[in-house]
C-alpha cells in the first residue's frame, strides 16, 4: 500500500483559509496517544501508588505534599480523523470540506483518589490549592475563544482514498499528592497535567 503524506501546505492543490490551528487538549480521547518516557497517570499501578504515597505521608499543619513521577515527558499523538473520502469508481471526484471550531483549551488536567477538579467552560483546576502548590498558571494556556474556519477542496482520483488528521505533540507531568489541615489527611490521590505544545493537520492519500 502506497502513501503520500502531505502536512497542509500544499496550496496548490488545496484552498485553506484559517487563523491558526486551535489546541484540542482532550487526550484522554485522543484516537492514538504515545508518551516517550514514563507513563500515564492512568497506567499507574496499585504497587506503584502504594510506593509514591510513602513519599507524602509525613503530616503538615496545612497544605500539599507534591511527589513528582514525570515531569514534562514529551507526548505525540493523533486526536481525531476530521474526514474521509472514498473513491472506489473510474472517474474523479471532486469533495469541498468546510470547517469550524469556536473554542477550545491547550492544557488539561486530571486526577485520582478524592482530588477534586473544578470546571468552568474549557478552564480545568484542581480544587484545595494543588494549583498553587504545583506552579500551575493558566493566563496563557487555557481557554481560547477565537474562531477558526477553514475550506478545503480537493479531488480524489479513482482507487485512492483521502484522509485528513488532526496530529500534534504535547508534554504530561504527573505524580501524587496529599493535603493536610491541622496534621489530619484531607485528600490524597494521583494528579496529571497534559500541555499541548504543537498541533496540525496531516493530509494522507492512500491507495485502496
Amino acid at each position: 500500500m502506497k502513501k503520500w503524506y502531505c502536512i497542509l501546505l500544499l496550496l496548490v492543490l488545496y484552498t485553506i483559509t484559517t487563523k491558526e490551528l486551535l489546541s484540542n487538549s482532550d487526550y484522554e480521547n485522543y484516537q492514538e496517544i504515545t508518551i516517550h518516557e514514563g507513563k500515564f497517570l492512568t497506567n499507574f499501578s496499585k504497587k506503584e501508588y502504594e510506593t509514591y504515597y510513602k513519599k507524602v505521608k509525613k503530616r503538615k499543619f496545612s497544605g500539599w505534599n507534591i511527589h513528582k513521577v514525570t515531569e514534562n515527558a514529551g507526548v505525540s499523538y493523533k486526536a481525531e480523523t476530521v474526514f474521509s473520502y472514498y473513491n472506489d469508481g473510474t472517474t474523479p471526484i471532486e469533495y469541498t470540506y468546510e470547517y469550524e471550531k469556536k473554542e477550545s483549551s491547550n492544557i488539561n488536567i486530571t486526577s485520582t483518589g478524592s482530588i477534586s477538579i473544578s470546571a468552568s467552560g474549557t478552564i480545568k483546576k484542581f480544587k484545595g490549592g494543588l494549583d498553587t502548590s504545583l506552579k500551575l498558571t493558566y493566563e496563557d494556556k487555557n481557554s481560547l475563544s477565537e474562531k477558526e474556519t477553514w475550506k478545503i477542496k480537493l479531488q480524489v482520483d479513482p482507487g485512492t482514498m483521502a484522509n485528513l488528521y488532526t496530529y500534534g505533540e504535547g508534554k504530561i507531568s504527573n505524580g501524587v499528592a496529599a493535603r493536610y489541615l491541622f496534621w489530619i489527611l484531607v485528600d490524597k490521590g494521583g494528579y496529571e497535567i497534559f500541555t499541548v505544545t504543537t498541533q496540525y493537520y496531516r493530509l494522507e492519500k492512500v491507495q485502496i
